[in-house]
């Protein structure tokens, strides 16, 4: 594709149906991105062949095992017990008697939903953001001006509302210390 089109690649994957392992007429093609290889959505034919340049659709949620449906780890390396997806017992799905009949019993929260259904409480996509970091330093400084624009409006408003002590001789004068 270099010499003809101008647009240099990483990667080229022909991709396999999950179920049977067979290979599929999609490929998985990965770019560099520059300027050049975003012509790469204009191409319509390629070496006699049509074709549709698409961006690659991901799931939705973070990734999940297959095996012990905990997130963020994929069952390639997993060595923990096998929980089933559908019924949350502790076997494999593809072992799983629960018919499509059945409600579907969540491992992680217990509902009447499958582990890897995006609304379960225990998906992290659904644990709010935690609050952001707070630096001492900054929180410090920002507490040291306000309460110095804190002093200026009071000694402002001290001054503005201060009566002359001529007028005042109702309020007892401090007395000087004796020595």
């Amino acid at each position: 594709m270099d010499a003809e089109l101008g647009i240099t690649v990483n990667d080229c994957h022909v991709m396999s149906n999950r179920k049977t392992g067979l290979p599929m007429p999609l490929f998985l093609i990965s770019l560099p991105k520059n300027d050049a290889n975003r012509d790469v959505y204009n191409i319509t034919e390629l070496c006699y062949m049509k074709i549709i340049v698409e961006i690659l659709n991901k799931r939705p949620g973070p990734a999940q095992c297959f095996q012990c449906q905990i997130f963020f780890h994929s069952s390639k390396y997993c060595t923990r017990n096998p929980k089933c997806v559908k019924c949350g017992k502790p076997h494999f799905t593809k072992d799983c008697k629960k018919t499509r009949d059945t409600e579907a019993t969540c491992c992680h929260f217990q509902g009447n939903h499958p582990a890897n259904y995006l609304g379960c409480p225990k998906n992290p996509l659904n644990k709010p953001p935690p609050p952001p970091k707070v630096n001492f330093w900054e929180e410090r400084t920002r507490k040291r001006k306000e309460m110095m624009g804190a002093e200026k409006l009071k000694s402002q408003a001290s001054s503005s509302t201060q009566v002359p002590a001529e007028n005042n001789s109702s309020k007892p004068q401090p007395s000087k210390p004796q020595p």
